[in-house]
């Protein structure tokens, strides 16, 4: 099991010249297992980081002031999540130049849990998989919360788009329960700025190439 740590900021940090520096500190501590930093609405931003152990996931802020780096942003949440399933789709290695979150805010019943679960799984995850464009989906858990964080990477918001729709389409199965199927509580769609889907190995910047002397 790998576990994610999400947090949100009011800004993203200023300066895009910051960028390749947090990243570069925070791929070098131990457990380090991929990093997303998004920009949204108002220049609000989200640094989704992937760890190989949940002490991994937790210390990593107490590791990057160790090694001088302040937080360039106020944090406006912090949280840890299992990561439930990770997939690659149709676009794995290109680009990724949006993502999507969709929240759901615990805590979920039992019932809407395995609901959620199985039909992600079994019907709108390999839907999802096949839209033209669409790189990668992470769906997180918070067990404490009993919530998920369902995270879709894209190389556009157009794909974004496609993939809601294609969301809508997928049909009920016999057994489906409607009223626990209410969708996620909040979505916001962002631009990537960064994006390091294996550690050591940085593929987009915005949408771009990183430079060699970026990557650790």
């Amino acid at each position: 099991m790998t576990f994610a740590r999400l947090q949100t900021t009011a800004t993203r940090p200023e300066g895009d010249d910051l960028v390749p520096e947090l990243t570069a500190m925070i791929s070098g501590h131990p457990g380090f297992a991929g990093l997303l930093l998004l920009e949204g609405e108002e220049r609000a931003g989200a640094l989704l980081t992937l760890w190989q152990t949940f002490p991994d996931a937790e210390k990593a802020s107490e590791r990057s002031r160790a090694d001088g780096g302040q937080p360039p942003v106020t944090i406006t949440s912090d949280e840890i999540y299992e990561v439930d399933d990770d997939e690659a789709a149709v676009a794995a290695g290109r680009p990724v130049g949006a993502a999507l979150l969709g929240v759901f805010d615990g805590p979920l019943s039992a019932e809407r849990e395995t609901l959620a679960r199985r039909r992600g799984r079994e019907s709108i995850g390999p839907v999802v998989r096949q839209v033209p464009g669409m790189v990668r989906t992470l769906v997180l858990w918070h067990p404490g919360k009993r919530g998920f964080v369902i995270v879709h990477l894209a190389e556009s918001a157009a794909v974004l788009d496609a993939v809601g729709a294609a969301v809508r389409s997928v049909p009920l199965r016999d057994g489906d329960d409607p009223a626990l199927l209410t969708g996620p509580d909040r979505v916001s769609v962002h631009r990537v700025v960064a994006y390091e889907p294996v550690a050591g190995q940085v593929l987009a910047l915005r949408g771009r190439r990183v430079p060699d002397l970026w990557s650790r």
